[in-house]
């Protein structure tokens, strides 16, 4: 029987869980959104080539995302989450220290596996923690430190840029991924619990209708948010120009930093599914917006719902889905990252296919608001029907 953790140790969880978001996924994978237009300068690259890099990230997201769950069991989160955290600091330093289109190709590849690793083994152990005492309501805190990782590489990203150049910004995150990494790992080795490789795994994925449907309309949410996440300040270069685009990506990352939190509060009040189908909605206007209307309102508005929403879809889905298997969080958000992860495979690679035939990323945005709206209505059915029981995790 697992000891109840003391407030201090839960504080203490949640904001390594904030920090180890900042490094494998604010840093770690969304830095290249600000850095991209000098990238495309200063590496040379082609759209397609960008689309084809992102995509090359998601493949390894997809595969670090679905291989977790098994490592997590045979090594434990712990270990798990320390191997990608310093794989994800050592690639961000090697995407600037390398600039040919392969090696760059190599690194983001490694860094997407490495994200996967770090999100699903992070949010297993912190979920756990938080759970064993019943705040699950602290769960908003901790997906934060994605939007606080997008608010620091918004604001940080194009002046170290305009100093030491693309290249440069990369190493220079690197260090700084090194030193956060060092402080998540310290505060959670009193929460690293031993390995369960010689125990059978005995919980098999759940196989409601209702669960696949949230598994499904979460992986359409890959697909058509990051089609955003990856190009909002490329796409918003030509209506509000540079300083206008990174301002755009620093209100979407000061949206996404307490929104979690704030959708998990309107899920203590009317469950899960209905702020998650508004939730979907409401991205899905953000990503059309300035796809659809001219101007610089557009650009601000659209990037303010996309922040004020994707995380806390992440937070919502997540959550539902973990409550399917309270005793195998970790295989539960694998496999539900996995799904995403398949998704943002696909969405980069088509924007950028698009975007380099037509010229604008127009087409691409309103594709990617389609499936999102699309994945919103495949909740309605579940979003008014009464809630499955929760399940306790074991104590």
């Amino acid at each position: 029987m697992t000891e109840q953790i003391a407030p201090g140790g839960i504080k203490s969880g949640v904001a390594a869980g904030f920090i180890a978001l900042m490094v494998a996924m604010g840093i770690g994978r969304f830095l290249y959104t600000p850095l991209l237009p000098l990238m495309l300068i200063e590496y040379g690259l082609r759209a397609d080539q960008a689309g084809l890099l992102a995509s090359l990230n998601f493949i390894g997201y997809l595969a670090g995302a679905f291989c977790a769950g098994h490592l997590c069991h045979r090594y434990g989160e712990y270990r798990v989450l320390a191997a990608g955290l310093i794989f994800s600091t050592a690639t961000t330093a090697a995407t600037g220290l390398f600039t040919t289109f392969s090696l760059v190709a190599l690194a983001r590849l490694i860094a997407g596996t490495a994200s996967g690793l770090a999100f699903v083994a992070v949010s297993g152990l912190v979920l756990l923690i938080i759970a064993r005492d019943g705040r699950e309501n602290l769960t908003g805190l901790y997906y934060g430190g994605v939007g606080g990782g997008i608010v620091l590489t918004g604001l940080a990203a194009l002046p170290t840029a305009h100093l030491f150049g693309a290249g440069g910004a990369w190493i220079l995150f690197g260090g700084l991924s090194a030193l956060l990494s060092a402080v998540v790992l310290l505060l959670l080795r009193r929460h690293a619990e031993p390995s369960h490789a010689d125990v059978p795994v005995k919980h098999p994925f759940p196989r409601q209708p209702r669960f696949l449907r949230l598994v499904i309309a979460y992986g359409l949410e890959g697909f058509g948010y990051i089609i955003t996440g990856t190009f909002m300040v490329a796409a918003a270069l030509a209506t509000v120009g540079p300083s206008g685009a990174h301002l755009a990506w620093v209100v979407a990352g000061c949206a996404a930093l307490p929104s979690a939190f704030l959708w998990s509060i309107a899920a203590r009040r009317w469950g899960r599914l209905k702020p998650l189908m508004a939730a979907f909605f409401l991205q899905a206007a953000g990503i059309l917006l300035p796809a659809a209307l001219p101007g610089a309102l557009p650009v601000v508005t659209g990037a303010l719902l996309f922040g004020a929403t994707f995380m806390g879809i992440v937070n919502l889905a997540l959550s539902d889905g973990a409550s399917y298997l309270p005793g195998a969080r970790s295989r539960i958000v694998g496999l539900m990252t996995g799904v995403y992860g398949v998704g943002q495979i696909l969405g980069p690679a088509l924007a950028g296919y698009f975007s380099a035939r037509t010229g604008n990323f127009r087409l691409a945005l309103m594709i990617a608001a389609v499936t999102v709206v699309a994945a919103g209505a495949l909740l309605i059915p579940d979003a008014f029907r009464p809630p499955l029981p929760e399940q306790k995790p074991p104590r």
